[in-house]
């Protein structure tokens, strides 16, 4: 829903925000109720108290984060918003228990219960091990090539102590000649 009443060069500058702030200055034509310019709120403009705070279709919102809140909630004077912090689960369950209700749902999503049950609707995981047609299971390839790896650079380690030793025995004999 569009703003009715918006704050003076909200529409020109980013910096300002749109909320509405009293105009002040004194060419204002805001402040002067110019035609063609915004109007300025007035008591005139207030929702009437009756219907202040339903939702659009007459109904008494109702937020909807745990189970229990469904307590105390009629058909005929409430309707249900679920909370935006509800994971997918949940929320196919609380659309379940409002069908029974017969709650209708502010905000119901694209979810179908009926037509996909809680298991289908999680993703699958891979299991860490992975396991060959005949029951085998065999370790991860990232694991067994960091093995490897570690065991060719210590190997590698190895051949450059040795070549250090018979390079240092090397010029003691040739010093000693």
């Amino acid at each position: 829903m569009a703003r009715r009443f918006k704050r003076q060069e909200s529409w020109r500058l980013k910096r300002v925000k749109p909320a509405w702030r009293r105009p002040r200055g004194g060419t204002s034509r805001i402040r002067l109720e110019v035609s063609g310019w915004p109007r300025k709120p007035n008591v005139g403009f207030r929702t009437e108290g009756s219907i202040r705070g339903l939702h659009p279709s007459g109904l008494e919102e109702r937020l909807v984060k745990q189970e229990k809140d469904f307590d105390g909630i009629d058909s005929k004077k409430h309707i249900v918003r679920f909370s935006h912090q509800l994971g997918e689960k949940k929320r196919l369950v609380f659309l379940e228990k409002a069908r029974q209700l017969k709650v209708k749902i502010a905000n119901p999503g694209t979810m179908e219960p009926a037509a996909r049950p809680v298991e289908e609707a999680l993703p699958e995981r891979e299991p860490n091990v992975r396991s060959e047609p005949n029951g085998v299971e065999q370790p991860n390839v990232e694991s067994a090539s960091i093995a490897e790896e570690e065991e060719t650079n210590s190997a590698a380690e190895d051949d450059t102590e040795t070549r250090t030793i018979s390079a240092k025995e090397e010029s003691e004999e040739e010093s000693n000649k």
